[in-house]
């Protein structure tokens, strides 16, 4: 049995700290999952309206609609190349997360120093990587050449500034590990505001036009990272902190990490990966109706909103039972998943009657309120895709709690088999090729039903693998 005397860091006093640093295994915990969660959604929610503004610059201020649809166009392209290095790093979060609930101080510094290393490594071989294969993949989902060289340029410069994107997740996770969302919800925000400044100079007034967003970006980016790992340097009081004398690779801390961390990354690429096939299908079935086309990016752009909220839920319950598997607090690892479902279920309801009565408003905001077409092309989008959506809450925030408990390799092959093979052999191989079914409503329902195949696998592998873990805590409690 460890020794608490020697690994656990000094209590912390007061309201700001208890903030900082939240305590996931004990006192009420289905309301300190929402507090958890919440900074994490705005956190998710910061990053998508500076997207936002950017287009909007871009738009007003820059080159006009091919502008911002060069930005937007190929959201789905970076997101698949980000998200499968940037989830590598949830890794560093359950490894912390078991850490603190074991009170395993000495074993999570190493963790944390290993990750910063390896996060800034991943970062510069995914920023090269992506820097001279743009074009090709750019070409690969079709981007329509009126705005194939901004996207292009766009694209290019986003990859340069992945060294600190990368830097910036790590250290995100870092703190949420321990117990802290807020910390880097206040660093987006304060390098976010940095964004919008700098999207102004270098678009409205040097008129960089698509180089000038891209390039705020990465200001903004670098700023939330270095304020991150301030952050770790400073509170030197905190479960983990970072010291220049430690910063090594502990070769048995990264292979914990890529452990827990590659099939999450996997799983997010399994995820994202479908999302290019389904853009180059819309463009494929809408050859030449750009109404369809807008409308069905501002569609998504709303839906991106409402996923943050899932998203974080997901990682709040993610967070939760991974402190809680480290105390072997089995009861709480049950709380934490049905508190999880029960407010993504509540957050649902109220976004599906959002878009049921909301729907036109809210796609003004991307597209011209007088384009009917393009804006009942995103009521499409938004109906099908958003009443559906507690469906993908249901599997986020399951998955989540399977990597909690260590457990990441089952929910990445679900989401292999629903959300990939299956979406794509319905896309390529029936809706493609079925002429009464190439149509943008049996394109979006690959969603729904991938969904629906994912809520029942993962209903029977989650009840497996907590009563397996379950047996294991009761034995060790047992013994100690």
């Amino acid at each position: 049995m460890n020794q608490p005397s020697s690994n656990t860091a000094p209590k912390r006093q007061g309201i700001f700290s208890k903030i900082r640093s939240m305590d996931l295994t004990t006192g009420n915990l289905f309301f300190k999952l929402v507090l958890f969660a919440l900074p994490m959604a705005l956190t998710t929610i910061l990053q998508l309206l500076y997207t936002t503004v950017d287009l909007v610059s871009v738009h007003y201020w820059g080159g006009g609609e091919n502008s911002a649809s060069a930005i937007s166009g190929n959201g789905a392209l970076i997101n698949l190349i980000v998200v499968m290095f940037s989830g590598i790093s949830v890794g560093a979060n359950v490894a912390i997360g078991n850490a603190v609930g074991a009170k395993r101080r000495d074993h999570a510094q190493k963790v944390l120093h290993t990750s910063m290393i390896f996060g800034l490594i991943t970062g510069i071989v995914v920023g090269l990587f992506g820097f001279f294969c743009t074009p090709f993949f750019l070409k690969l989902i079709d981007v329509e050449p009126a705005y194939l060289e901004e996207a292009t340029q766009y694209m290019r410069i986003y990859f340069v500034g992945m060294p600190v994107l990368m830097v910036f997740n790590y250290a995100a996770q870092v703190h949420r590990a321990i117990g802290d969302s807020s910390t880097p919800f206040f660093a987006l925000l304060l390098s976010g505001l940095l964004n919008v400044l700098f999207d102004f100079l270098f678009v409205y007034v040097w008129r960089l036009n698509v180089a000038g967003v891209a390039w705020a970006t990465v200001i903004s980016e670098a700023t939330s990272a270095f304020l991150l790992i301030l952050s770790l340097f400073l509170h030197k009081k905190a479960f983990v902190h970072l010291e220049w004398k430690q910063f090594k690779i502990d070769p048995s801390s990264l292979g914990e990490i890529v452990k827990l961390g590659l099939p999450a990354g996997l799983q997010g690429f399994f995820f994202a990966l479908p999302n290019t096939f389904i853009q180059a299908a819309l463009y494929d079935i809408g050859t030449g109706n750009v109404p369809l086309q807008n409308g069905a990016i501002a569609a998504n752009n709303i839906n991106n909103f409402n996923y943050a909220f899932i998203e974080a839920f997901a990682s709040a319950t993610m967070a939760f039972t991974a402190q809680n598997f480290g105390a072997k607090k089995k009861e709480n690892i049950r709380k934490v998943l049905t508190y999880g479902l029960i407010w993504v279920a509540i957050l649902e309801a109220l976004y599906s009657l959002l878009i049921a009565f909301a729907y036109q408003p809210l796609l003004s905001l991307f597209v011209d309120g007088d384009n009917t077409a393009a804006i009942m092309a995103g009521r499409d989008r938004l109906w099908i895709v958003g009443f559906t959506y507690i469906l993908d809450g249901i599997m986020d925030v399951t998955s989540g709690s399977m990597k909690g408990m260590r457990h990441p390799l089952a929910p990445a092959i679900i989401t292999a088999l629903t959300c990939t093979v299956f979406r794509i052999l319905m896309i390529e191989g029936v809706i493609l090729r079925v002429e009464e079914m190439r149509t943008v409503l049996w394109l979006y329902s690959v969603y729904p039903f991938s969904w629906i195949l994912a809520v029942i696998a993962d209903s029977v592998c989650l009840p497996c693998i907590f009563k397996k873990e379950a047996k294991k805590m009761e034995m060790e409690n047992s013994a100690n």
